[in-house]
This record gives C-alpha cells, sequence and structure tokens, in this order.
C-alpha cells in the first residue's frame, strides 16, 4: 500500500483546520444568539363583569311596592274605624314620603345607588298619591296646584339624577312626572293643558343630558320618556274638540321637534346610543296622530298627503346633517325607510284610504331591510331594535290581513287578483317576515311560522279570486265556488311540495324546517282534499283534485331522486 507524500497529508490537515474552525465560529454564533422562546400569547380581553340587580335591590323594590300597598290597606281601614282624621292622614303622607325620598336621595349620594333608585320610586308615590288625595278626597286645594306640586318633585329628582349621573333615576322621576296626568285627572276635556305639560316634562328631560354631559346611553330613561309622552299624548289628539285642534296640531308638531332632539342631542358631548329607532317611533307616530288631528279639524282626507310628503322631505333632508353628528352612516338606512314609508303612505291617502294596511307592510319591509343593513354596517347595536320595529309593523300588517283580508273572498264579490288591498297586504307582510328569518334567532322561528301562515294564505286566496274571477260567478251561500275551493288545495300541495324539495338541499337548521313545513303543507292539502273538497265536488272536479295533488307529490319525488342521484 502506497505512503501517502508529505503534500498529501499537509493538504488534509489544512483542510480538518479549516473545518475546525468553522464548526468553532458557528458555536460561538450560536452561544452568542439569545435563547428562543416562544412568543407570548396574547392576554385575553377582560370580560365586562355583567351588571346584575343585586338580591338588596330586589327585596327593597318588592318591599316597597309591599310596603306601599300595606300603607293603602292600613290607612283605608283606620278611615273606617274614625282613627285618623284627613289632616292627620294628608300630614301623615307628607311625612312618610318625604322620610322614603329623604333616605333614597341619601343613598343616591352614596354608593348604594340601586337601593336609593328603588326607594326613590316608593318616595315619589307616596307623596303623589298623598298630594292626590288632598286635591281630590280632602278638598284642601285645587287639583292643579297637586299637579303642580308633582312637577316640582319630578324636577328635583331630576335634578337629582343630573347630580349623580343615574339614569335609573331620571327614570323614576320620568315615571312620576308621566303619572301624575292621570292620577289628577278630573275629567273634561284639557287636551292642550296636557299636551303644554308634556311638552314641559320632555324639555325639562332634555335638559339633563348636557347639564350632566352624560345619558346618551340612559336607554330605559330616553325610551320611557319618549314612549310615555307619546301614548298619553294620543288622547290630546283623539279627543281633541275641533275649536282646539289647530293649537293641538301646533303642539303636536313642536313635540316632534323635541323628539328629534330628545333623540339626536344636538351639540353634546355624548353620541346618543339608538338614536335611530327612537326618531322612528317618534315620526311613525306624528303621522298617525297627525291623522287623528286632521280629521278633527275637518279638512279633506286626500290632502293629507300633503303634510305626509313634508314629512318625507324633513327625513330626506335630515341625512347629512345626522351623518356629521354621529360621524358615520349609521342612520342612513332608517332614515331611507321612513322616506320611503311616508312617500308610498301619501299615493294610498290621495286616491284611497283602504289602502293604508299596506303602508304599514310597506314600512315593516323597508325597516327589516334598514336592520339587515345596519348589521352589516360598523355599527350594530341599532340592529336590534329596527328589527323589533320591522317585526312589529309586520305583526300589525298580519293581523289587519287576517280581519280584513277574506271577507270579499267568502262573502260578496271579490276583487281582482293580485289588485286587491288583501294580496298587498299579505305579500308585503310576507317579505317582511322573510327578511326577518334572515337573522335566525327566537325572532328568526317567529318569522319564520309567520311566513309560511301569510304566503301559503295569500297565494291559495289569490289562487282562489283568480278561479272566480275566471268564472265570473257570485259568491255561493257556502262562500267559495267548488273550482276555487279546490285551487286553494292544489296551491298547498304544491308549495308544500316545493318547500320539501327545497329542504333536502339544506343543512342542519334549514332543512328541518323546510322539511316540515313541506309536510305540514302536504298534509293540509290531503286533508282538505278528502273532508272538504271531496264531499262537495261533482266527478270532474273530484278528479282533477286528485290527479293534481297526487301529480304534485309524485313530481316531487321524482325530481328529489334526481337531485340524490346527481349529487356527488
Amino acid at each position: 500500500m502506497d505512503q501517502d507524500s508529505p503534500q498529501d497529508i499537509s493538504e488534509r490537515l489544512a483542510r480538518l483546520e479549516a473545518q475546525v474552525a468553522w464548526l468553532l465560529q458557528r458555536a460561538q454564533a450560536e452561544q452568542a444568539l439569545p435563547a428562543s422562546t416562544p412568543p407570548p400569547r396574547p392576554a385575553p380581553k377582560p370580560v365586562a363583569p355583567r351588571k346584575e340587580l343585586s338580591p338588596v335591590v330586589w327585596i327593597a323594590g318588592i318591599g316597597a311596592a309591599i310596603f306601599l300597598a300595606g300603607a293603602a290597606f292600613f290607612l283605608r281601614w283606620a278611615i273606617q274605624q274614625g282613627w285618623l282624621g284627613a289632616e292627620l292622614r294628608f300630614a301623615l303622607g307628607l311625612l312618610a314620603g318625604g322620610g322614603i325620598a329623604g333616605f333614597a336621595t341619601r343613598l343616591l349620594l352614596g354608593d348604594s345607588r340601586r337601593l336609593g333608585v328603588a326607594l326613590l320610586l316608593a318616595g315619589l308615590g307616596t307623596l303623589q298619591f298623598t298630594f292626590r288625595a288632598g286635591a281630590v278626597d280632602y278638598h284642601f286645594f285645587a287639583a292643579p296646584l297637586g299637579l303642580a306640586a308633582v312637577a316640582i318633585l319630578t324636577l328635583v329628582a331630576g335634578a337629582l339624577a343630573a347630580q349623580v349621573g343615574s339614569g335609573g333615576a331620571l327614570t323614576v322621576a320620568l315615571v312620576s312626572g308621566l303619572a301624575a296626568p292621570l292620577v289628577f285627572s278630573g275629567g273634561g276635556h284639557h287636551e292642550i293643558a296636557l299636551a303644554v305639560y308634556l311638552a314641559v316634562l320632555l324639555g325639562t328631560c332634555l335638559a339633563l343630558p348636557y347639564l350632566a354631559r352624560t345619558g346618551g346611553t340612559w336607554h330605559g330613561a330616553r325610551w320611557t320618556a319618549l314612549l310615555g309622552v307619546w301614548l298619553l299624548l294620543l288622547s290630546a289628539c283623539a279627543e281633541a274638540p275641533s275649536a282646539d285642534a289647530a293649537t293641538v296640531g301646533i303642539l303636536l308638531l313642536l313635540h316632534l321637534i323635541l323628539a328629534g332632539l330628545w333623540a339626536w342631542l344636538p351639540g353634546s358631548d355624548e353620541t346618543p346610543g339608538t338614536p335611530t329607532p327612537l326618531w322612528l317611533v317618534a315620526s311613525i307616530l306624528a303621522t298617525g296622530y297627525g291623522w287623528l288631528v286632521w280629521k278633527r279639524l275637518g279638512l279633506p282626507t286626500e290632502a293629507f298627503a300633503l303634510p305626509v310628503l313634508a314629512a318625507a322631505g324633513w327625513n330626506l333632508a335630515l341625512i347629512l346633517p345626522l351623518r356629521r353628528r354621529l360621524g358615520s352612516r349609521r342612520a342612513d338606512w332608517g332614515l331611507l325607510a321612513l322616506v320611503v314609508g311616508h312617500l308610498a303612505l301619501a299615493a294610498p291617502v290621495a286616491f284611497a284610504w283602504r289602502w293604508v294596511g299596506p303602508l304599514w307592510g310597506v314600512f315593516a319591509v323597508g325597516l327589516a331591510w334598514a336592520s339587515l343593513r345596519a348589521e352589516a354596517s360598523t355599527f350594530v347595536e341599532e340592529a336590534p331594535a329596527l328589527r323589533w320595529l320591522a317585526a312589529g309593523l309586520a305583526l300589525i300588517t298580519t293581523l289587519r290581513w287576517a280581519l280584513h283580508g277574506f271577507g270579499d273572498l267568502f262573502y260578496g264579490t271579490p276583487e281582482p287578483a293580485f289588485l286587491n288591498p288583501a294580496f298587498a297586504e299579505g305579500a308585503l307582510a310576507a317579505m317582511a317576515w322573510f327578511l326577518l328569518t334572515r337573522r335566525g334567532g327566537p325572532l328568526g322561528t317567529a318569522s319564520f311560522l309567520a311566513l309560511e301562515v301569510t304566503a301559503n294564505l295569500t297565494a291559495a286566496c289569490e289562487g282562489a279570486r283568480l278561479v272566480r274571477g275566471l268564472q265570473a260567478v257570485q259568491a255561493t251561500p257556502s262562500g267559495l265556488s267548488r273550482a276555487a275551493s279546490i285551487t286553494m288545495t292544489l296551491v298547498w300541495a304544491l308549495s308544500g311540495a316545493w318547500q320539501w324539495m327545497r329542504g333536502l338541499g339544506q343543512r342542519e337548521d334549514a332543512r328541518r324546517a323546510l322539511l316540515l313545513a313541506g309536510y305540514g303543507w302536504m298534509g293540509l292539502a290531503s286533508v282538505k282534499l278528502l273532508l272538504s273538497d271531496l264531499d262537495r265536488a261533482d266527478a270532474p272536479l273530484r278528479a282533477l283534485a286528485f290527479l293534481g295533488v297526487g301529480g304534485i307529490g309524485m313530481a316531487a319525488a321524482i325530481l328529489a331522486n334526481r337531485r340524490r342521484k346527481a349529487a356527488p
């Protein structure tokens, strides 16, 4: 074996030294690097604790209610026994109410605000009924003086709420102020005085968010003020004499302006919460109350379209200012829904008041659409209120459709198919319910059930109207003609088959709901066919009914089987 030359050995040694030097440099570089540590896990976002009412507050509220009832029963018994005279009863009422209210004030100024709110309600209630007894029962002073005393108490409670920054205390003060006209009501026509009182009450409450520099998120107080004032304002607009109707109309416009200021709080430091739903309620109620005042004035019905168009223009003009006020487009969808609703209302008012039902449906569809747009935008806090407003209007439209939509079909000459208010009401209500099903949840489930009823009954009734129109016959004594009744059966069978087939391609909840709906309507069509149509129809119609229902079922099964085979 040949020995390596000295030159080869030198080359190998040089390579080994170079490798060792490289390894040493690498080891030194690794030691110089800091030890790798796993990236820190992001800290979980703090979860705001739920504001739950303390058992102490519950017990205080319940105890306050029981105390008021017990005091009333004791005073009644003491009066029957002749132990307490009128003066002593009045003094005891002032002493008890003032003492409870004073103790509640001390708690509000301390660190027990919720307990103070519960006791404040008991104190103000005791004082209010004491003043009512002094004015109405004992005749110590006139009723307006008692109402003024309660109004002063309301103002003091409101100032206390502003000082401590408590929305609950303001709600209690509002409840006291709103109950006062009912407690001191002595009958007669005092619509102007009531409207003025409510305007002063709402205007005074409007100053609190500016004085306290908070209150935009006092949802309970804001909704209590708006709904309470407008519910009481209904009697003033509905019962005002013709001589006072013009003044009430001016006060109604003032209330609409105050409602807008209460909803949007222009110029305040805090961005208001849920301003669009508050304004929607006020604007819709103002339109309805305006119609009541319009009738009291004896003006032509068709001319009411002019203030409706003015309301639409007003809401359209508010979009840009309110966009600057809120710093976003969060109010655009609700205002556009109001504009569309008022524009749609102007036409039936000008031509036929019987189309007012479909207008409620237009409002419902617009609000449901606005809730979906709000849900998809950055600001989603207004979407729930918009959905519930849409659901309320859809329910009103559905009830009107259910009460007035079938009379012409079953009794008398039916109107033309698809060109009658009943179809418009049913179709718009069904569209609103469909939009409300998109969100899911309990409201989505209820909306799906309402959609099934309105859509299928509307389609069946219009099919029956179409057949009767082609027959050109009057209503039979039993209601529908035989062919029209069978048409309703076929419509339900076709709807059930379509929903059953559609449900086969869905997943989970949607699949179950559509399958159950399909089975239900096909079952209803079969039961109606056997129990009603079979007994009333002659041989040709029986054959047509059985062939139609059976053919629909077989076609649905065949198409579903093909779809199953074609599925991957």
